[in-house]
């Protein structure tokens, strides 16, 4: 017979959004660091870093670092360290905008999960079962070593997750608030309101962060135009995309592409 403990939480989920490893450069000088994901940073050397309420901080090897979601942190780079990064969700668990970076220490049980990380996305692995695993591993265990102002717990709200579920599925689909409301059969208003309390932003403003993150994505290589890249993630005007993005990163999309690669 199948015992339940009614007093046992119900766990938060972390999944991986993307992992890479890369050697930073201009590309990553004022670039505005948005989207619905956490971020964790590790960087090899000195030289590159973020802006926080106009205070200068570098990234120093040795540390570690978690940026929440919706940051909107700026960065800096003077010289040409390599990066590990890992975006990544996690459910059941809002940021506090007054800590837009959390530096914390890399733990002896976490750098040997590092470096196989890192290795392999420098072998040209990024997307395989194991590599979501050690990023999953990584991050779970960074998360336990925010302090705890850093972050609260947030209800589960299956509509609100639903909906976020099917964004990222229908990228390139025409969307609106009246369409999404109807989903959850909400009235438009008390959908944005519950979806903002649940995701600390609008609708739109998360629709828009996803489309921009997965062009970010497929820009890395050169598989698809720019042209197709529109369509994909649902922005029919290139240069309402050119000037969106080059808004959020800081360049281009054609700049981006040139300069956002390893082997740059």
């Amino acid at each position: 017979m199948n015992k339940t403990n009614p007093f046992l939480p119900e766990p938060p989920q972390v999944s991986m959004d993307y992992a890479g490893y890369l050697k930073l450069g201009r590309f990553w000088n004022k670039l505005r660091l948005a989207g619905h994901f956490w971020r964790f940073y590790h960087h090899d050397g000195p030289g590159a870093g973020l802006f926080v309420d106009a205070r200068k901080i570098e990234m120093l090897p040795g540390r570690c670092y978690i940026l929440p979601p919706h940051c909107g942190t700026l960065t800096w780079c003077s010289l040409a360290p390599f990066q590990l990064y890992i975006h990544f969700e996690l459910s059941m668990c809002v940021g506090n905008p007054r800590f837009p970076v959390s530096e914390i220490p890399l733990t002896a049980d976490m750098r040997p999960i590092l470096d196989e990380l890192r290795e392999s996305l420098r072998d040209g692995r990024p997307n395989c079962l194991k590599n979501s695993l050690l990023a999953i591993t990584l991050c779970s265990r960074a998360m336990t070593l925010l302090p705890p102002e850093a972050w609260t717990e947030s209800g589960t709200d299956r509509r609100i997750e639903a909906i976020c579920d099917y964004l990222r599925k229908n990228l390139d689909r025409e969307l609106n608030l009246p369409i999404l409301s109807s989903k959850v059969h909400l009235p438009p208003n008390a959908f944005s309101r519950q979806f903002r309390e649940h995701t600390g932003v609008t609708p739109y403003q998360y629709l828009l962060q996803l489309r921009y993150n997965h062009a970010s994505k497929l820009l890395h290589s050169h598989q698809h135009s720019i042209d197709e890249i529109c369509d994909m993630v649902g922005v029919k005007d290139r240069f309402h995309f050119s000037r969106t993005f080059k808004k959020l990163y800081g360049v281009p999309p054609a700049q981006y592409r040139r300069s956002y690669s390893p082997d740059t």
